[in-house]
């Protein structure tokens, strides 16, 4: 099978990764700055807020007031004794080694594309196509990547990756969809996270700005027609995102402590880089949460 490749990365893109709410803390946020965040989300993709210092439960606060209550994260309520209490929350997961070097990082297989709306459970009333915003907050972060770059987290905009398709190919691919199973990260042991499997259009509407877009979930899709040809399946999957990689830039954010980086998965694919465990530790407070729009 043809593995995927990319050429080179690109840090900085015209619309991923702005900047926003410079100079201000969540905390204490007005309701017209509330507005304008999620407006800049909605536009960019991608928004990132620097130089904060958060508890988890003051995280999980500011997305409660900004999009409302329907989060997804940590699956135990029970603190850990080894872990500040700071960094945790009911709904906020730890992504990293916070128990010091050497510790297995957790989260390390979202270092495959992937979009998290694949990871969300089923619940009644909640459509594929559901506002899932992502929040990353780096309280601390490693100097660089195993390959002795700076640390980051790459995007891809699948609102671009759509709109470079020939139009004969963006024909074709809004007459598919796609079953999503829980991507291999979503998995605990040997045991898949107990989260069914959802269909999802190829090519989706933004249910705020209307714009047309991508939805490639991760490698373990499969087109619906070819659920008993899982090969055909996947080649069909990777011919389509090596497509996406070769004609949509990626915008890498560089992690610089105190940063908080928001991604709404109804417009970008995002995948982790790795680091070494051994020598770095990355506490980054990671909450999911469905915007109420």
């Amino acid at each position: 099978m043809t593995p995927i490749t990319q050429d080179k990365l690109i840090q900085h893109h015209p619309r991923l990764g702005v900047e926003v709410l410079q100079g201000c803390n969540l905390t204490c946020l007005t309701d017209i700055q509330l507005r304008e965040f999620k407006e800049s989300l909605w536009e960019h993709g991608v928004v990132v807020v620097r130089q904060q210092h958060l508890s988890a439960k003051q995280l999980e606060e500011f997305a409660r007031q900004t999009f409302g209550n329907l989060m997804f994260g940590g699956y135990s309520k029970t603190l850990d004794p080894d872990i500040s209490p700071d960094l945790q929350s009911q709904h906020v997961s730890i992504l990293g080694n916070p128990k010091g070097l050497g510790q297995e990082p957790v989260g390390k297989y979202a270092c495959e594309w992937h979009h998290d709306k694949d990871r969300i459970p089923r619940i009644e009333g909640l459509d594929m196509n559901a506002l899932y915003v992502v929040m990353l907050y780096g309280v601390e972060m490693p100097g660089e990547d195993i390959d002795g770059q700076p640390h980051t987290t790459e995007f891809l905009d699948m609102l671009e990756a759509y709109n470079n398709l020939d139009p004969q190919h963006q024909q074709q691919l809004e007459q598919i969809s796609m079953y999503h199973m829980p991507p291999i990260f979503s998995k605990q042991g040997d045991v898949v996270a107990d989260i069914p499997m959802k269909v999802h259009p190829i090519v989706s509407t933004h249910k705020v700005t209307g714009k047309k877009g991508l939805y490639l979930g991760s490698d373990t899709a499969i087109p619906i027609g070819m659920e008993d040809r899982p090969e055909e399946a996947k080649h069909f999957w990777l011919d389509l995102f090596q497509t996406v990689l070769d004609s949509t830039p990626v915008y890498s954010h560089v992690w610089h402590p105190g940063d908080i980086v928001f991604w709404d998965n109804s417009q970008v694919m995002h995948r982790g880089i790795p680091y070494d465990a051994t020598k770095y530790q990355r506490i980054a407070l990671r909450l999911g949460v469905v915007a109420n729009q």
